[in-house]
């Protein structure tokens, strides 16, 4: 009996809607932080630790912080951290790693991983902290005090296969106020 429970293909979805260029894509692979407690979602905002190694979110689950002393650079799941074709269950193997878009390419992006709420065209998107580490989530009026990932386009929707969705441009502003 193995060890991981992949979701659904439905329940965690990223979906590049736009602007992924098949000659030179701009994504990056690198190995789970193996002592996160939360795993990464696929369509999940996720960054690396001073190790290079993918954490949830911001990683520390804190808002307005550093991670080690640097503002870490949005990066979007293309797979779930316990997904089969980016981690090995007992008898298997993989590569051990999970592929991300870095949010400073020009995607539009269709994703599960958002709080639940209004999101109106234009409106600046950042990591979610505490128990929504790694969603999405308006980033608020005073957005210099946050990291942006993104911009809402169309907003939230319902999906064909009933899930909620948010669609968005993939952005990086670093926080300007950041401590």
């Amino acid at each position: 009996m193995g060890t991981l429970t992949p979701g659904q293909m439905f329940d965690h979805t990223e979906i590049e809607l736009s602007g992924r260029s098949l000659s030179y894509p701009l994504d990056f692979s690198a190995p789970a932080d193996p002592t996160e407690d939360v795993a990464v979602m696929q369509g999940g905002i996720c960054s690396l630790n001073a190790a290079g190694q993918i954490v949830t979110g911001l990683g520390d689950g804190v808002a307005n912080t550093k991670l080690a002393g640097l503002a870490p650079m949005g990066l979007i799941a293309i797979q779930g951290r316990d997904e089969f074709d980016a981690n090995s269950d007992i008898g298997n193997f993989s590569g051990g790693v999970q592929s991300m878009l870095v949010c400073s390419g020009g995607y539009e992006i269709e994703t599960t991983e958002f709080v639940a709420g209004t999101y109106l065209p234009n409106q600046p998107l950042t990591f979610a902290t505490g128990v929504d580490r790694g969603k999405v989530e308006f980033a608020g009026d005073t957005y210099s005090d946050v990291q942006v990932v993104g911009v809402v386009s169309k907003g939230a929707v319902i999906n064909e296969y009933n899930k909620s969705v948010l669609d968005f441009w993939t952005v990086f502003c670093p926080a300007v106020n950041l401590t």
